[in-house]
């Protein structure tokens, strides 16, 4: 399932992506005001090289120290220097704007193809039926096929994965979203994996079965083959980029779906969705994003001011955008406590930072949320006002 962790994760990559092109989009406002006191190769003149380049130079930096000190002094410089800066930081800005739109529209397709893998993982196991019985069918030599038992073919009249298929929703999806189920992947993991798995062969040669017994081995199956299986992980990972953070939340979602059918499951048994109240979590992990954005000058600030005897440079970019989302949901989100807050972003940085952030993250946070407590910065109500103390 998608918890807010998730949320908070996918968030989070979203950020560190837009800090990335922020960063790039800087370094192009020195190379546009470079551009424009270059010497023209072409012009007939003789130019004058070393004024140029004082320009270039002054230019360039009065651009920085916009950036790093706020310093609109640029302002005062001649017509075609302060031409050159207005122009280079109003293209920052604009593509800025432009990148913070496109990430959260990548934001949202990220959260759609979990949804999107869950179901294309999940109809992938009934492709086990066909798999399972065309090499049954294959190891026939000697014997007359219309005489063996039906159980030989056991699998491909498992009640589950057949509830599965006919489900009338996941075909429709399948079909609208043109998902194919890796066949050639399954009948390789298939050949060299399950045929030798032992609980899979006792499955396999009893004659009897209930649909619990056909329950159990598909769950068995789904856990130790369609995931974390070198094979089909690779072929995930090809679809899903973040593959790697995403599989938790699908094979929750993959797991729960086989649990909850039943003997009396027909076509229109509902799949689990992504969260039970997704269009509360969309809104929060929409608004962090948001939030997150607007208010990073002002968590950039907070940080700098505590660690004045360190260059924030010198911080782990990660590090950075944790602290930064951590004091925005802190100052922005009412009804979230403090201290889920600082828990929240302390787990995030046991997995997505250096080994020593957690102690560094927890700290820095519990300091400045006093401080933003004692200044009325934070101001929690509602069920934000739990354990603040």
């Amino acid at each position: 399932m998608l918890n807010r962790r998730i949320l908070r994760i996918k968030v989070m990559q979203s950020l560190y992506a837009l800090y990335q092109t922020k960063v790039s989009n800087y370094h192009l406002g020195i190379d546009e005001i470079g551009e424009v006191f270059a010497p023209d190769l072409m012009s007939p003149d003789v130019q004058d090289l070393p004024a140029l380049d004082l320009k270039k130079k002054t230019a360039q930096t009065s651009y920085e120290a916009y950036f790093e000190k706020k310093d609109t002094g640029y302002l005062n410089q001649e017509p075609d220097i302060r031409k050159a800066i207005t122009d280079a930081i109003n293209q920052y800005h604009n593509a800025h704007g432009r990148d913070v739109e496109h990430f959260k529209k990548m934001l949202l397709e990220d959260v759609a193809r979990v949804e999107s893998m869950y179901k294309l993982v999940l109809f992938s196991a009934t492709r086990l039926m066909a798999i399972a019985e065309a090499d049954a069918t294959e190891g026939i030599h000697t014997v007359v096929k219309s005489e063996v038992p039906e159980y030989f073919y056991k699998l491909k009249n498992n009640a589950v994965l057949q509830a599965i298929e006919k489900n009338k929703s996941l075909r429709n999806f399948v079909e609208k979203h043109k998902l194919n189920p890796p066949v050639d992947h399954l009948k390789i993991v298939y050949k060299k994996k399950i045929k030798q798995d032992p609980l899979y062969i006792d499955y396999q040669k009893n004659p009897d079965t209930t649909f619990e017994k056909d329950k159990e081995i598909v769950l068995h199956l789904a856990k130790t083959y369609l995931f974390k299986n070198e094979q089909l992980d690779a072929y995930w990972e090809d679809l899903d980029y973040n593959w790697n953070e995403n599989d938790e939340a699908i094979r929750s979602l993959t797991l729960k779906a086989i649990k909850g059918i039943t003997e009396s499951s027909d076509e229109n048994y509902q799949l689990p969705s992504l969260s039970p109240n997704w269009e509360d979590d969309q809104e929060f992990m929409l608004e962090l994003y948001k939030q997150s954005t607007a208010f990073d000058d002002e968590a950039e600030k907070l940080i700098t001011d505590k660690v004045q005897n360190w260059d924030i440079e010198r911080l782990a970019f990660t590090d950075r955008i944790i602290l930064k989302m951590a004091l925005t949901e802190m100052v922005k989100f009412p009804n979230i406590p403090v201290k889920v807050t600082i828990n929240e972003y302390i787990e995030l940085s046991k997995s997505y930072s250096t080994p020593k952030s957690k102690q560094f993250v927890n700290g820095l946070l519990d300091t400045i949320s006093i401080d933003l407590q004692k200044s009325g910065l934070i101001q929690k109500s509602g069920r934000g006002l739990m354990d603040n103390k």
